[in-house]
């Protein structure tokens, strides 16, 4: 699924682009309304994701304008938390939700999957599989044969990022970025204990599959290697 995020802060527009990227979308993050404009005149998207305060063209003048033209992409607004007038304007203007900011990447991911299915859009990322299993964000429900259990928030974002990429190390800082956020709260022990608690669920699934620490960079969901 592609995604258009329009953020002019480049400490929140990277991290967070790289944090979509990881839960399945296909990102490209632009810094400005008019490039917006500019880029869903060309090829259309499945979402967008737009701050509302730009430099120059800011946000509701891109969403009136994306309107007026007869463009109807799923759009969600960044918003300062105490900004009701522009929310009410935005949602006026045709947006299909807002989240204010400081937000958590979990709600906004959970708010582009209903306004996916407000649309009638299929999300072909709400069911996750790797090595056999399934995961599903929607209910953090993890299936393997028979038996399922269902994760924590953070649990699910962490394995989430892991099943994404089976097979491939992937860096502590990602799964940040996925669990916790730009901005999040987090340490390498906070990581460790969802990790841990992952292995414990994996287990009791009866699934052959490790999360390996590997010294220095972060974890790999692998296939579990019997000892010979």
């Amino acid at each position: 699924m592609r995604l258009l995020l329009v953020e002019d802060a480049r400490l929140i527009r990277e991290p967070l682009s790289r944090a979509l990227e990881f839960a399945g979308w296909e990102v490209e993050a632009l810094p400005d309304g008019e490039a917006a404009l500019a880029r869903l005149a060309v090829a259309p998207v499945d979402a967008v994701v737009l701050d509302i305060m730009l430099p120059g063209k800011d946000g509701l003048s891109v969403l009136s304008e994306l309107r007026a033209r007869g463009d109807a992409t799923p759009v969600i607004l960044l918003t300062a938390r105490g900004d009701v007038r522009d929310r009410v304007c935005g949602l006026d203007l045709g947006a299909d939700d807002y989240l204010a900011k400081p937000f958590h990447v979990e709600e906004l991911l959970a708010r582009l999957r209903a306004v996916l299915r407000r649309r009638g859009i299929t999300d072909p990322s709400t069911v996750i599989e790797a090595l056999g299993m399934l995961y599903a964000p929607d209910s953090r429900e993890l299936t393997y044969g028979e038996g399922s259990c269902v994760l924590a928030p953070k649990e699910g974002l962490v394995l989430e990022a892991l099943m994404r990429h089976a097979g491939t190390p992937v860096h502590r800082e990602r799964i940040v970025t996925a669990a916790w956020g730009a901005a999040g709260e987090w340490s390498a022990g906070r990581i460790e204990t969802q990790v841990s608690l992952l292995r414990s669920k994996i287990v009791v699934l009866g699934a052959p599959v490790s999360i390996r620490a590997i010294r220095g960079i972060g974890y790999v969901l692998e296939a579990k290697h019997e000892d010979v």
